[in-house]
């Protein structure tokens, strides 16, 4: 019985003797050796990183707003601020907009700064004070200037009397709106009351202002002069 002859297979290159075999061979170990040496170089860059800083959603202004300027949802937009919620540089950052719609600003912000809850004129005379501050309420010796006084702005206050201010920098939480006489038919009418503002004072300032009296004995009146 004949026998079937299979036929020859040539050795592959990469094993046989010659020059290009040996050429290929060389060839893979250095490229192997060069994948090894990025895949290590890869896994120690990942290792020494430092992983990413934590970021904090907060709320900056979508464009320039003016001092008493009232928020919408148009005025602002989110972005990412390093730090974690509680972290020094995101205090007072606020995340959502609910919670700045409707809110009045103390003073001018420009677009993209960040809107803090120290930007805004609390909902409350005593809201977000410091703890050495207190809200007062002070009569105002000039009815026609404390028109041009609005909550929100800083002042600084002088003794209608004269002297030296007796504070400087003070937030106005609030000015008294006047009062509309009453129709009394033909019965005189008694003097409407004086009107005044509610301000932001620490108490050292507070002593100052409540320590003097009016010539005639009534309580201290003060003068405003708005900051620019």
């Amino acid at each position: 019985m004949p026998f079937l002859r299979l036929p020859a297979v040539s050795r592959p290159t990469l094993l046989g003797p010659s020059r290009r075999a040996q050429w290929r061979r060389w060839a893979l170990r250095r490229g192997a050796s060069a994948v090894c040496a990025v895949v290590a170089a890869l896994l120690l860059v990942a290792l020494v990183r430092p992983p990413p800083p934590p970021t904090t959603s907060a709320l900056v202004a979508a464009r320039d707003l003016p001092s008493g300027a009232v928020l919408t949802a148009d005025d602002l937009r989110t972005t990412q601020i390093r730090g974690e919620s509680d972290s020094p540089g995101t205090v007072g950052a606020v995340g959502r907009v609910r919670d700045l719609v409707g809110r009045l600003l103390t003073s001018p912000v420009a677009a993209g700064e960040l809107v803090t809850t120290s930007r805004l004129v609390p909902r409350t005379a005593a809201e977000g004070l410091p703890g050495d501050t207190v809200a007062a309420h002070v009569l105002h010796a000039d009815e026609r200037s404390l028109d041009l006084v609005s909550a929100g702005q800083r002042v600084t206050l002088f003794a209608d009397t004269g002297g030296e201010p007796l504070a400087t920098d003070v937030l106005v939480l609030g000015v008294d709106t006047p009062e509309t006489p009453a129709l009394t038919g033909s019965l005189p009418t008694s003097g409407s009351p004086p009107r005044g503002l509610v301000i932001a004072l620490p108490h050292t300032a507070l002593d100052r202002v409540f320590a003097g009296q009016r010539p005639d004995g009534g309580p201290p009146r003060v003068l405003t002069v708005i900051h620019p």
